[in-house]
């Protein structure tokens, strides 16, 4: 018969095991999460440039009726009839088609996660991500462009998941140390991602044509490692047994 105490060592070395494997997967997660805001941000300051680059072109009827539209709402809130101004609405206007896609778009992919598992509907996510990526590298038109953003906007389920990811795996009282590592790697993204993006924005100032396609690149190229990165190393939080048995219904854990 063991002893009270080698059920004790038993029991400390598999607390012990537990915490390194939970450490090994919030690892992974905020790694993975740097990478691919890093991806995200760079496209923040090179946004005014691109507006003028594809308004340039006065010949793409989407890109005149969507600024037709926009001048209408600064009409009716009074805005003065500015270049900087009709930037500044036009680039709100893009930026809340993205988020307000990520909105609609993460519940489904969390209910969908809770039954087929956090690690296929995670992969799925930054394949479009990487997806929307490509399209932005070849966006000659301004409706491409759109088409990549409402694709990147879809598939931006990463992030919700991040957090469903720390619920499986930490216990009620850790799972503040969790979340606070997703507020670290959401830091780390939305400071050094705007600089690189910076960085083409000064660069894409001094060129004629296609200026986009490089830091586009960089983003699919950022996001194409992180796919790989995950595929490889993270490991499914959420068991068999603790799936919900369809999108209508939540797990049980």
């Amino acid at each position: 018969m063991s002893s009270p105490n080698g059920r004790d060592g038993q029991e400390g070395d598999e607390n012990k095991e537990k915490v390194k494997d939970e450490n090994r997967i919030l690892t992974i997660l905020f790694v993975s999460l740097v990478i691919d805001l890093l991806a995200f941000t760079v496209i923040l300051p090179i946004l005014p440039s691109l507006l003028d680059f594809y308004g340039s072109n006065k010949e793409d009827g989407f890109y005149q009726s969507l600024m037709r539209s926009v001048n209408g709402f600064r009409e009716l809130v009074g805005a003065p009839d500015t270049p900087r101004w009709n930037s500044v609405l036009f680039g709100g206007l893009i930026g809340s088609l993205f988020s307000l896609l990520q909105f609609l778009a993460s519940p489904v992919v969390g209910a969908a996660s809770d039954v087929y598992g956090r690690r296929p509907l995670l992969i799925m996510s930054m394949i479009g991500v990487a997806i929307s990526y490509a399209i932005w590298a070849i966006s000659h038109n301004f409706g491409l462009f759109v088409v990549a953003r409402i694709i990147g906007g879809l598939s931006k389920g990463n992030i919700s998941l991040s957090t469903a990811v720390v619920a499986d795996i930490l216990p009620q009282h850790r799972r503040g140390k969790g979340m606070a590592l997703i507020g670290v790697a959401f830091s780390i993204g939305f400071v050094f991602g705007p600089l690189i993006g910076a960085g083409f924005s000064v660069w894409a100032r001094q060129q004629d044509g296609a200026f986009y396609t490089p830091p586009a690149l960089f983003a699919l190229v950022l996001a194409v490692a992180d796919v790989l990165f995950v595929f490889l190393f993270f490991k499914e939080t959420l068991s068999v047994d603790k799936r919900a048995k369809s999108i209508t219904v939540t797990s049980s854990y």
